[in-house]
């Protein structure tokens, strides 16, 4: 059930094709998409020219190729220029964002530390809070776009099929409802090249039909040995003028929708979930930028001796950034743990010592302790010195050091 706030959620799938926005608002039901009608897309690749920037052909391409924007000798940054772009995608509501709290989601197909960054950056810039800004990959949008349908088309396997760099993919998204929470996977299962190579020259009824049957193929790997109760076909790669004989066989005794806007409704969900919007479920996805450990201290908190969690296992890694600040007690190092998911793991202590750290009293030294990833196994820790209020000043003194898991 969604709890009604006033509240704007945006889900933005951003890609080298198109640009395309679904939003909630408590003004609607359910999350509804912009500009998509009979399969068209919102924005073209390309940001058309504006008062205060030029136009920039394959936008999003080129920021996520780190390549320079640059015209007429001027070089613009590239949170600057997706700002502007995104800015476009928004437009329309407007009045919307101008009297709400805003969450974004953005979804790609491939996240790294790089593009997170320039996303972070560009929405800033356009005044969201951090602290609502989020980004993920598209197979953890097909996740929540799926889970947030009726509980009887996910009970079982689900497929989704995809068109990637001339490729046809396979995945499935599995629960394994043996843990407690239950644990979400989405996997590729089969994969077939649709090349001009593969091609090898044929008419365009003889492809077609070649087409048909490699296809065809690959479905039955994805369906073989498992029980999947619905397929989505992600794009308009999968055309029924061509796919006869997969598509028949892809719909029967099951379900399977077509669809333009999976990823951008599943980011939409993803914030909805992440605002508080939507109830959390007993489902842990446990997607490739998932941190699957928790990490944390033990403390004297309130005279009593407590666990304080830094990181919990199953947040992405590009959200992890915790702060806080704490008194020593006598100690010269710092001592964190973290702990596996799986309740019989083992819990690996991480000794950090502060080399250079001026002595004091006891309870005389706060230090400040911000824990970021930069993948899913790679843990950044840096700790500063503070001093002490107006009896010791800070020494200026930091110390960092990572972790590989």
């Amino acid at each position: 059930m969604i709890q009604a706030k006033d509240e704007l959620i945006l889900g933005i799938d951003l890609n080298a094709e198109y640009a395309q926005v679904t939003y909630w608002h408590q003004s609607v039901r359910e999350p509804e998409t912009l500009g998509v009608r009979d399969g068209t897309q919102q924005l073209p690749p390309g940001m058309e020219q504006t008062e205060e920037y030029p136009a920039v052909d394959r936008v999003f391409e080129k920021i996520e190729k780190g390549e320079p924007i640059e015209s007429n000798g001027i070089v613009y940054e590239t949170g600057e220029i997706l700002a502007a772009y995104l800015r476009l995608c928004i437009a329309d509501l407007k009045l919307l964002t101008d009297n709400t709290v805003l969450h974004v989601m953005v979804t790609v197909r491939q996240l790294d530390e790089s593009l997170n960054q320039v996303i972070v950056d560009a929405l800033q810039r356009l005044g969201v809070d951090r602290k609502r800004i989020y980004v993920q990959d598209y197979l953890s949008s097909f996740y929540y776009h799926t889970v947030n349908q009726k509980k009887e088309l996910w009970m079982q396997d689900v497929a989704l099929l995809t068109w990637e760099s001339e490729e046809v993919v396979g995945y499935v998204l599995h629960i394994d409802r043996s843990t407690k929470p239950a644990i979400a996977s989405v996997d590729p299962v089969a994969r077939q090249p649709m090349t001009e190579e593969v091609r090898a020259g044929r008419s365009e009824e003889d492809w077609n039909k070649e087409k048909d049957r490699l296809f065809f193929e690959l479905l039955k790997k994805v369906f073989e040995r498992r029980t999947v109760s619905v397929s989505y076909l992600m794009g308009d790669y999968f055309n029924k003028s061509w796919a006869k004989r997969s598509i028949q066989f892809l719909c029967t005794g099951r379900r399977a929708w077509q669809g333009m806007n999976l990823y951008s409704k599943g980011a939409c969900y993803a914030a909805m979930e992440r605002a508080g919007l939507i109830p959390p479920r007993e489902i842990l996805y446990g997607g490739m930028d998932m941190v699957d450990r928790n990490i944390g201290m033990e403390m004297r908190i309130r005279g009593k001796d407590s666990w304080y969690p830094l990181v919990n296992a199953g947040v992405n890694w590009y959200e992890v950034h915790h702060v806080c600040e704490f008194i020593l007690h006598g100690e010269r190092e710092i001592r964190l743990f973290s702990r596996p998911m799986d309740p019989n793991g083992l819990s690996v202590e991480h000794t950090m010592r502060l080399p250079g750290l001026p002595r004091r009293p006891d309870r005389a030294t706060r230090l400040r302790l911000t824990v970021y990833f930069s993948s899913p196994s790679h843990c950044h820790i840096d700790v500063e010195d503070l001093g002490f209020g107006g009896l010791y000043k800070s020494s200026g003194m930091s110390w960092s050091r990572d972790v590989r898991f």
